[in-house]
């Protein structure tokens, strides 16, 4: 029996749509998340968060890993505005007893990405990101800049049901209004073991990240595991810097309700 040409590509094009990537993802997530309570911190904490699931691929805005503006797109280069944001730890933080509380912090900003190698199905990008952080307390209250230059490997996904990886490292940079805000220690806080200190701005240290994420069918699955390492930078000699390896790791699973 045979059938029809235009039967038979019908047939591919309803295949094709079942897994093409939808340009809205809506549902719920748990997330998990373990994380030093500062970069440095002996402590640490763990948190399950519920958090919406929402993923946009618009042509001047993206929404899932993190948010992204797109001011220039070409299949080379990338120039964005993005954003993270990061949990304030516990309160009982026994190395900064005595001492303000840490807030969330908002980073938001610009980002050069320029894909220098390809690959059958990955590549390999330089990624500038410089990012201007906030405190999200009651005001918005401005606390540096940070620069993670950094080399980066991304396999992305072309149609649902395929893995989503990531591999990055580079170098931390931060100027002294940002090192001052989690590191300097005033001369009303020193104690016998947290001397007085004044942070000054510069090379941070070193970040590994690896992301992954995939659909199976309605469910999702993500996390990511990172590596600091502060050995050596102009932050070492603070007394609140206790710790010079830190890993943060974190997983999340999500339900899909809506896709369009």
């Amino acid at each position: 029996m045979k059938f029809p040409v235009s039967l038979l590509l019908i047939f591919a094009c309803n295949a094709a749509a079942q897994d093409a990537l939808p340009k809205l993802e809506l549902g719920a997530s748990l997330f998990a998340l373990s994380t030093p309570d500062y970069p440095g911190a002996e402590s640490d904490s763990s948190y399950l968060i519920p958090i919406p699931y929402i993923k946009y691929r618009g042509d001047r805005l993206r929404v899932g890993d993190g948010v992204q503006g797109m001011f220039v797109e070409t299949p080379d280069l990338l120039i964005t505005l993005s954003g993270n944001a990061s949990l304030p730890p516990d309160e009982d933080v026994s190395e900064r007893e005595g001492m303000d509380d840490l807030d969330p912090i908002l980073e938001v900003g610009p980002s050069v990405n320029y894909r220098f190698y390809r690959l059958r199905d990955s590549a390999w990008w330089v990624d500038l990101p410089y990012r201007f952080a906030y405190t999200l307390d009651s005001d918005l209250e401005h606390i540096g800049q940070v620069f993670n230059p950094r080399l980066t490997w991304r396999k992305p996904v072309r149609r649902l049901g395929q893995w989503k990886l990531s591999f990055n490292i580079g170098p931390l940079f931060a100027n002294d209004e940002f090192n001052e805000y989690f590191y300097s220690v005033d001369a009303g806080e020193a104690t016998a073991d947290r001397p007085a200190y004044d942070a000054d701005g510069g090379f941070n240290g070193w970040r590994t990240e690896f992301t992954y994420s995939k659909r199976y069918g309605k469910y999702w699955l993500g996390g990511f595991f990172r590596y600091d390492n502060l050995s050596g930078p102009e932050i070492d000699d603070s007394p609140l810097v206790l710790e010079e390896e830190a890993w943060v790791t974190g997983i999340a699973l999500g339900y899909v309700f809506h896709e369009r």
